[in-house]
């Protein structure tokens, strides 16, 4: 199934949280930065599509992407699409073969020279987000 169209505003995009020290932090209510930071000299922020994607699939995509790394799925770190879109940033749809709810929050072509650029949306997007579980440890 291909899912077309970009994200509403109101859609929550998800980036995949691996790190357990990440996960105590955003347990408590803090986001942190390198949720969001990506390699430098890249503009792509790949998320997934979790107000459209059912929960199993969503979990399903997250755990093979994790085992591909060698690391463990625990959650979310949770924007919406409109908190996403500020600053020069774009959303768009990017469905892939395995990722039908593949998105990515696009930063301006400056940012991929700019490391510290790029530290600054990953910082805003962090700001912006909440944690959110995986369904099946809640």
């Amino acid at each position: 199934m291909t899912v077309s169209g970009d994200p509403a505003p109101n859609e929550e995009l998800g980036r995949s949280v691996f790190s357990t020290r990440h996960v105590k932090r955003a347990r408590r209510g803090r986001i942190p930065v390198n949720a969001f930071l990506i390699q430098e000299g890249h503009t792509k922020i790949s998320v997934d599509r979790l107000t459209i994607a059912p929960e199993k699939k969503a979990v399903s995509i997250a755990e093979k992407r994790a085992a591909a790394r060698g690391h463990e799925f625990h959650g979310w770190a949770a924007v919406t699409a409109e908190d996403a879109g500020t600053s020069n940033r774009r959303v768009a749809a990017t469905p892939q073969l395995y990722n039908s709810y593949h998105a990515d929050i696009i930063l301006p072509d400056l940012a991929a020279e700019d490391r510290e650029e790029q530290k600054r949306h990953a910082q805003e997007l962090a700001d912006a987000s909440g944690w959110r579980e995986r369904p099946d440890r809640m």
